[in-house]
């Protein structure tokens, strides 16, 4: 398996990176991989919005492992995923996240992938949304989202732009604005879904500005640290300087899951990212996460993700 780490946040330092990693060379803003890596490319694309674009359209001959680790500077990372291969391995997915936390993604080798990269600033996507009638509505929910991970699949539209963005021959200036168009309609409808299923499910939530910081903390000291006890609800209520029956009511409505719901949640994620990292055995996983036998954390892992450890 080759590994690819990185916390970058300008794509065009993430190309020549990726380059060093597979002692590739950058012709232009291409990268063409080598056979025995995968056949295909991945190209840099600079649109006239300001925004950058990562189009990568290969087929991997081993698995290839893409870990972002997460970083100080807070950045928004869109991903179109087109991936085809085997019946289990195909994959059609929308993922939008931030920079503040890592993530994963696995290219399995003879499964092809059509991926499309675009990184925005906060401040670009508030100025973005700023525009528009319900974009407050937005970015509070991404400020309350923590960490913001959010996945949708694509439709025949979703599609159809995907293929047209990464069949076009990006030379002329034309070119680039007929992509930068696309971006601009894939966003559209990415947060056009994301505003109707924040009015259906959140029409009722009322956090003040000074309770949702109150809240992060929590948060923060909540999935700071799997090796031992979690805190309980009276020390994170002090956290909060709540009512433990307040914490626990606004911290649902906040993160969508009780306490330590979430927290479970959390620590099964981390689980999973230790072992996709192949860094880590189950042993070792289960130690660094608290758990007294690995029968105990096979147990939960196979609850949470339908299949046993050793699987991953």
């Amino acid at each position: 398996m080759i590994k690819i780490e990185y916390n970058l946040t300008s794509y065009e330092d993430l190309l020549r990176h990726i380059a060093r990693i597979l002692q590739l060379k950058v012709n232009g803003d291409t990268i063409v991989f080598a056979a025995d890596i995968a056949t295909g490319n991945v190209r840099l694309i600079r649109l006239p919005n300001g925004l950058e674009m990562l189009v990568y359209d290969y087929t991997p001959v081993q698995d290839i492992l893409f870990h972002r680790k997460k970083t100080t500077k807070e950045f928004f990372a869109f991903r179109f995923d087109e991936i085809t291969g085997s019946k289990e391995a195909s994959k059609s997915s929308v993922f939008f996240g931030n920079t503040t936390h890592e993530w994963y993604h696995l290219a399995a080798a003879n499964v092809h992938q059509k991926n499309i990269n675009i990184i925005l600033s906060r401040d670009w996507l508030q100025k973005l949304l700023g525009r528009e009638e319900h974009g407050d509505t937005i970015l509070n929910f991404i400020s309350l989202k923590t960490p913001m991970y959010h996945y949708e699949l694509l439709d025949i539209e979703y599609r159809r732009l995907i293929n047209e963005m990464t069949d076009i021959a990006i030379n002329k200036d034309l070119e680039t604005f007929i992509v930068q168009n696309r971006v601009m309609v894939m966003m559209e409808r990415f947060f056009t879904r994301l505003y109707k299923k924040i009015s259906d499910v959140n029409t009722n939530i009322k956090i003040s500005a000074d309770e949702i910081v109150r809240l992060k903390l929590v948060e923060q000291s909540l999935v700071s640290d799997y090796s031992g006890l979690p805190p309980n609800i009276n020390q994170l209520s002090r956290i909060a300087a709540m009512s433990p029956s307040k914490l626990k009511d606004l911290f649902k409505k906040m993160f969508g899951l009780p306490v330590y719901q979430y927290y479970q949640k959390n620590r099964m994620n981390r689980a999973k990212a230790m072992l996709l990292s192949k860094k880590y055995s189950v042993q070792q996983v289960c130690n660094e996460l608290g758990y007294n036998t690995v029968n105990d954390f096979s147990k939960t892992f196979v609850k949470t993700f339908d299949q046993l450890p050793e699987e991953i």
